[in-house]
């Protein structure tokens, strides 16, 4: 099924695609967005409105057209305006405020490095755990020899005792 497709002022998409023209601002005269029906079904992702291009660290903010778009289909744009540059480029070179990428193949990249990240930490914090209750161990296992010569000594002692007794009897 087509996803239904406007402008953000809510027209329809000229075919001709006169709507690309770049204004003096360097931005184009109109943008394709999901019709209003469309991005009330509800987001893959949260409405947000401002990034940073990576190569300049200006922050542009979209309209809550775009913004819900994205929210809606992050693979919808290839690309994106800085407003500082004011020009289009691809969304690899943008980042959402927040620090994810706006790039959904990076965003996937990203995802998969940090769940990576939380495994290994999963695993020291596993290995920390393990040395910490084998260190207890080796603790108890001295207190518990310690323990035992000590008795051995008492009854060794308390044998003497008995046996000097015995002799003085």
């Amino acid at each position: 099924m087509t996803e239904e497709r406007t402008l953000t002022d809510g027209s329809p998409v000229p075919a001709d695609g006169s709507h690309r023209e770049i204004q003096a601002n360097g931005m184009q005269k109109g943008y394709v967005v999901l019709s209003e029906a469309e991005r009330a079904k509800g987001f893959v992702k949260p409405v947000r409105r401002d990034y940073r291009h990576n190569r300049c660290g200006g922050v542009t903010t979209m309209s809550q057209e775009i913004a819900e778009t994205y929210a809606r289909n992050p693979s919808f744009y290839s690309g994106t305006f800085c407003v500082t540059c004011r020009d289009h480029f691809p969304l690899a070179q943008f980042t959402w405020m927040d620090g994810e990428p706006m790039d959904p193949a990076a965003q996937a990249e990203a995802k998969a490095v940090e769940e990576t990240a939380q495994e290994q930490a999963g695993e020291l914090k596993s290995q920390a755990r393990d040395k910490q209750l084998a260190d207890r161990q080796a603790v108890l296992d001295d207190e518990r020899a310690r323990a035992k010569a000590e008795h051995a000594q008492r009854e060794a002692q308390t044998a003497r005792d008995d046996s000097n007794k015995d002799r003085l009897a």
